[in-house]
């Protein structure tokens, strides 16, 4: 059996050398003296003059395209951006179009240029990629074509060099397994090259939902970008639900110390010199309000705000590192409110990817061994090894081998198993049980953001009472002793 890291890491196995294409953004070519001393040069057709304006400090975070204005063929005036990797060639797509250009600037974003393709490019990129493909362009041809289409140009490049690669006599996979980021690492998800893979050595297979033959690239790649834009849907919906839990809890903090550093200080003051004799003894919250301020004022309090300061700032860098990232990807497996989604998360992300797999892998060992490296959650990841080498040596049934794991995969995964093992079809199975616990999923999901989203307030409300009954009931109190007087 061939094992993932020899079959798709091309690049460690020593055998081929990949050449590299040439830097093909504006800050490479040296010999364009505009380009590199950053002046306004006029490129225009004979007849015809515009501006180019590209800062040389600046070509770095270019976005592989240009903005320009012009007049449209109704004398209208235009502005917009047009993507290409040359000013020359986006003026002659603009003539094209009947705009009359009167300058062109190099696009700049806040991104890196270096910055990895985010799981909808790659998602986008493998349905195109699918499409092209199905309708018989040649590898070489889609990674040009597809190439000259990106935003991104750390994706851009890594396309051209496996056009090139795929020329030099290279599988298509292994051109793609031998791309890498600035880091050294793998630029395209296993699963990818998988897909890529199975679409070299199946040529055509059958549509589980049409029933026809089509593409195994087509088939595979859509399947790939199905997965990730599930998967990146339900990150965004993480992301903007939390937006506004996190707003509240940084509103409460930066309410309390106002109140404790500013607020309490003055009131207190202002207590002392109104209250004397037996008037001095404030209530019990406005006492706790204050001996809060006057901890947070005194040397140990700002000595324990830095050392919180500290704490926070070790757990973030921490979390992002491997080990923490994985420590705290276990833990959510079994979170109180959030712990069945998250299980349903990557119950999901394991079964479309072994559905893909079963469609051109027909190794079931070696399903397990691309499903577990390409697993994000490490107990997953052992999980899928465990069955795999169980599997290796007994030979047993899979639905004895996942026994152990109901709270990982569902109750229902044994049944599941069962009519695989019937029918013998993995990638309908198992692509079916996955809607399913992705339905689930975000079933559960909505209903604890609806929860968080909907009375997140009510803390705060509580937290604001709080504060002004600690503020003003010794202001009531006296006015009550003044007025019985």
């Amino acid at each position: 059996m061939n094992e993932v890291k020899n079959t798709f890491n091309a690049s460690g196995a020593g055998t081929r050398t990949a050449p590299l294409r040439p830097n093909n953004s504006a800050a490479s070519r040296g010999a364009a003296p505009a380009a590199a001393a950053g002046k306004v040069r006029p490129i225009a057709p004979a007849g015809r003059t515009f501006n180019v304006q590209s800062n040389a400090a600046e070509l770095g975070r270019s976005e592989n395209g240009f903005n320009f204005t012009g007049i449209d063929s109704l004398g209208e005036p235009i502005k917009g951006f047009v993507q290409t990797t040359e000013a020359l060639l986006a003026a002659k797509e603009l003539e094209r179009a009947g705009i009359s250009v009167q300058s062109i600037s190099e696009k700049r974003s806040g991104r890196q240029k270096n910055r990895r393709p985010t799981s909808v490019e790659l998602a986008t990129l493998a349905e195109q990629f699918g499409d092209l493909m199905e309708i018989g362009e040649s590898p070489t041809q889609v990674c040009r074509l597809l190439a000259f289409a990106q935003t991104n140009k750390v994706l851009a490049s890594a396309l051209l060099n496996a056009a090139e690669l795929v020329i030099n006599g290279w599988n298509l996979s292994e051109a793609f397994a031998a791309q890498r980021d600035h880091k050294g690492k793998p630029l395209f998800p296993i699963t990818f090259i998988c897909a890529l893979r199975i679409g070299e050595e199946v040529g055509t297979a059958t549509d589980s939902e049409s029933g026809k033959n089509k593409s195994a690239f087509l088939l595979t790649l859509r399947r790939f970008a199905e997965a990730e834009k599930k998967a990146d849907s339900i990150r965004s919906k993480i992301r903007s639900a939390m937006m506004y839990p996190v707003a509240v809890i940084a509103f409460c903090i930066v309410a309390v110390g106002i109140v404790e550093y500013f607020v309490m200080p003055k009131m207190v003051e202002l207590y002392t010199s109104l209250l004397t004799g037996e008037d001095t003894q404030l209530p019990l919250i406005t006492r706790i309000m204050i001996g809060g301020s006057d901890f947070l004022i005194s040397y140990w309090g700002i000595a324990f705000m830095i050392a919180v300061l500290i704490g926070l700032v070790f757990f973030v860098r921490w979390a992002k590192s491997p080990e923490g990232s994985n420590r705290i990807k276990v833990a959510s497996l079994r979170m109180p409110v959030f712990g069945s989604f998250f299980r349903h998360y990557y119950a999901a992300q394991t079964l479309r990817t072994l559905a893909m797999l079963a469609s051109g892998i027909p190794s079931m060992t070696e399903r397990f061994l691309v499903a577990a490296e390409t697993s994000s959650n490490p107990e997953y990841t052992e999980m899928l090894l465990h069955v795999r080498h169980r599997f290796m040596t007994e030979s047993t049934d899979l639905h004895k081998l996942f026994v152990p794991y109901p709270f990982l995969m569902g109750k229902e995964f044994a049944g599941v198993l069962m009519t695989f093992e019937k029918t013998a079809d993995m990638q309908t199975t198992f692509h079916n049980y996955a809607k399913v616990v992705e339905t689930r999923a975000e079933r559960e999901l909505e209903a604890v953001l609806f929860w968080l989203q909907n009375f997140a307030i009510v803390p705060v409300g509580i937290f604001v009472g709080f504060i002004v009954a600690a503020l003003y009931s010794p202001m009531f109190e006296l006015a009550g002793k003044i007025g019985s007087k």
